[in-house]
């Protein structure tokens, strides 16, 4: 028990200092990604993919992440829950959200935004396709309850 408690104690010292990767219930956590290598991955994301949406999750560093932003997101009436992982897909190295959208409904950004808020992450910015150009919005969280 005691060596249990130094072992706790040394990971409460030592891993706020670490730059490397670190292991919580044998998942890989992955540090944050800056925005220019979010924003290359949510161009190619948003060009392989119609009718889709993407945004960045500040938070997202897990795969367990998925869970609950998944659980919200997919709750939201303008999802295409036949694409992605019930209409949604995550990528924690970048922490981005890809939200496949029904083609016959119009995303709403606040009602995104609040799932995303309601599953525990920030909602900093969205990305969409427009004529080629990924268009970047940034997203209004303290509105959000």
């Amino acid at each position: 028990m005691k060596t249990m408690k130094r072992l706790i104690l040394l990971l409460a010292i030592f891993a706020p200092l670490t730059t490397s990767t670190v292991f919580a219930f044998g998942e890989t956590l992955s540090p944050e990604a800056t925005e220019e290598i979010r924003l290359v991955a949510a161009k190619e994301k948003l060009s392989k993919e119609s009718n889709a949406v993407v945004l960045y999750a500040k938070g997202l560093c897990c795969p367990s992440c998925a869970i609950g932003i998944r659980k919200m997101i997919s709750k939201l009436g303008f999802v295409d829950h036949s694409r992605f992982n019930k209409g949604v897909d995550l990528d924690a190295k970048t922490q981005l959200v890809s939200v496949a959208i029904d083609e016959t409904k119009k995303v709403n950004f606040k009602s995104l935004s609040q799932a995303v808020k309601t599953a525990g992450y920030d909602p900093v910015r969205a990305y969409e396709l427009k004529d080629g150009k990924v268009l970047v919005e940034t997203l209004v969280t303290e509105e959000l309850k």
